[in-house]
């Protein structure tokens, strides 16, 4: 008797605890209600112009975009202006972003306060209480006084990055304070009180109640069916960032349709609570244990662990399988069109390059599963068949191949990153040198040689195809990856706005090439690692994603250069 109502008032300790925290965050999740317009006055001394920038996150959005901000120019004073910032209507606060500028030559900014307008009520925090509500980025430093902020830079990869803001620290009560309502001001002592109640209802029934295994486990059962809904109210356990490369289904508008219960299915599939841990969890282990890919229509393991892209209804399964080759019409009118714009390019006195960047498919071939390899064609690839075509017919097209250097060279070290589909710094070194010495006698300029930078090999844990599998990377995924700087005059290579041109346009200037060249780069991603090699030959360049005729006449360059990875060569031909 003793041991059997032990063992219930243990249960029934359990029990209680789970509903008091449980019914506790349910109650204060209430207080959560929309903000509807929000109105932010920052004040601010800004000494040079500047752009600010603010963002909100919304319900479950991972990410910031710039869709969602609102941008604010300010002229350069030595005095505080108040910058207002009004927001659209906003359902669900989750996060804040202070964006403090994009002018690399900015002095210290002083920021006094911060005021959030809402419901014709004001949320006024002095400058201590701004550190508690925001922490700075890496590009932040404090100065000496209390409110002063410097940007700085850093360099990354070479690359010179000047990114300096504020994301809210979403568990301070100053933000709690922003977003929440006043439905009910105590949740905990209610949560308390409705489990007293719940408590002596109980207590003299308690002998009453058996306890069996068969009991508990329907209890355990249906404790874990209903934890994604408990997820999804209180948030319990901290979001993890959805690692899916696509689009996750959003929340259809009501209507008695069977298309609303079609996309309410495909929305929950997506936005369940604890759907991302679940999916990180299954695929951590099934990647440790079986080197198993959870999605081997998007991305499979090779031999040695390396992840090799595999979309099966993408350009990369057609690519490396040998089945996307041209037809003569089509081979023919692709040569036709490089032709004439070589010769259009000429005419304005611009010289025409053009360029192919290897999958790793083809640089690494021995590493490829065997499911893989015994997809592939026994036949001549695009690329190959390109160049048979301008060989055979004589046309005045060079189109630059670096496999045979890239083959060789990765004897002696690592070119491409085991876990993406991109080189690497070593694999865009070896590329770049071979496409400055085939083509020197049309550029007339040397690429820099090994010795003329330090490279450095680091422990290296990211990958997009890492993120395909579906999980975040705790450690299990690492390689060497190097990062190449310059010996002497290692800055060289300015960063120029890119405002008013195309979405991941860069656009650099390097007053020491001993050259006035302007430069034009039609680019993909594989291009990204190139940067850091061409910009330090060329006055100015301008790498522009994708094919424009329009930067061509705006930009009247010297050179123009065009190069895309071998999967996607060719293909947007016109």
């Amino acid at each position: 008797m003793y041991s059997k109502l032990t063992n219930k008032l243990k249960l029934f300790i359990l029990v209680c605890v789970t509903i008091f925290f449980t019914l506790g965050l349910f109650l204060d999740n209430l207080n959560r209600k929309e903000l509807g317009e929000l109105e932010v006055v920052l004040k601010i001394k800004v000494i040079k112009d500047d752009v600010l920038q603010f963002f909100y996150l919304e319900n479950k959005e991972q990410k910031f975009h710039i869709k969602k901000s609102i941008k604010k120019r300010v002229q350069g004073k030595n005095v505080y202006q108040e910058i207002r910032f009004k927001f659209p209507h906003i359902d669900n606060l989750k996060g804040l972003r202070l964006d403090i500028g994009s002018n690399i030559n900015q002095d210290t900014i002083w920021i006094k306060n911060i005021k959030f307008i809402k419901d014709n009520e004001t949320l006024f925090f002095d400058n201590n209480q701004f550190k508690n509500l925001f922490k700075p980025n890496i590009y932040i430093d404090e100065g000496k006084n209390k409110n002063a902020f410097i940007g700085k830079t850093s360099y990354i990869n070479s690359k010179k990055i000047h990114d300096p803001y504020f994301t809210s620290i979403n568990n301070s009560k100053e933000f709690k304070q922003i977003k929440s309502g006043k439905l009910i001001q105590y949740p905990f002592l209610t949560s308390g009180f409705i489990l007293l109640v719940l408590f002596f209802v109980t207590v003299f029934n308690l002998e009453k109640i058996t306890v069996s295994i068969q009991s508990v486990f329907i209890i355990s059962f249906l404790l874990i069916l209903i934890l994604p809904t408990i997820q999804k109210i209180v948030t319990f356990v901290e979001p993890l960032k959805n690692m899916e490369k696509r689009v996750l289904a959003e929340k259809p508008n009501f209507s008695f349709s069977e298309k609303f219960a079609r996309s309410y299915e495909a929305y929950h599939s997506d936005n369940f609570g604890l759907r991302n841990h679940l999916i990180n969890f299954g695929g951590t282990y099934r990647a440790r244990i079986f080197r198993s890919s959870m999605h081997p229509e998007l991305v499979n393991f090779g031999n040695e662990n390396w992840l090799f892209y595999n979309r099966i209804e993408g350009k990369i399964y057609k690519s490396y399988t040998n089945t996307n080759l041209l037809s003569q019409e089509r081979l023919e009118k692709i040569i036709d069109k490089w032709e004439d714009n070589k010769k259009n390019y000429e005419a304005v006195g611009a010289k025409y390059f053009l360029a192919f960047w290897p999958n790793k498919h083809t640089i690494y071939p021995e590493y490829l599963p065997y499911g893989m390899k015994v997809q592939i064609k026994d036949t001549i690839s695009r690329i190959d068949q390109i160049l048979q075509y301008l060989n055979k017919h004589n046309t005045n097209i060079q189109f630059f191949d670096p496999r045979y250097d890239l083959l060789k060279a990765k004897k002696d070290n690592l070119l491409y990153h085991k876990f993406d589909t991109h080189w690497n710094n070593y694999g865009a070194f070896i590329a770049y040198r071979n496409f400055f010495l085939s083509n020197y006698q049309d550029l007339g300029i040397l690429p820099k040689k090994i010795d003329d930078f330090e490279v450095t090999w680091s422990d290296h844990d990211q990958g997009e195809l890492i993120q395909m599998l579906g999980i975040n990377n705790t450690g299990f995924f690492i390689e060497k990856s190097p990062t190449f700087t310059l010996k002497k005059n290692e800055d060289q290579i300015k960063f120029l706005s890119v405002e008013n041109y195309p979405k991941k346009t860069i656009r650099t200037r390097n007053k020491h090439c001993g050259n006035k060249l302007k430069v034009l780069v039609f680019r993909d991603s594989f291009t990204t690692k190139l940067i850091q090699f061409f910009s330090l030959h060329f006055y100015e360049v301008t790498y522009i994603w994708g094919h424009s005729e329009k930067y061509v006449k705006k930009l009247k360059p010297d050179i123009i250069i065009e190069g895309y990875v071998e999967r996607a060569t060719a293909q947007k031909v016109q």
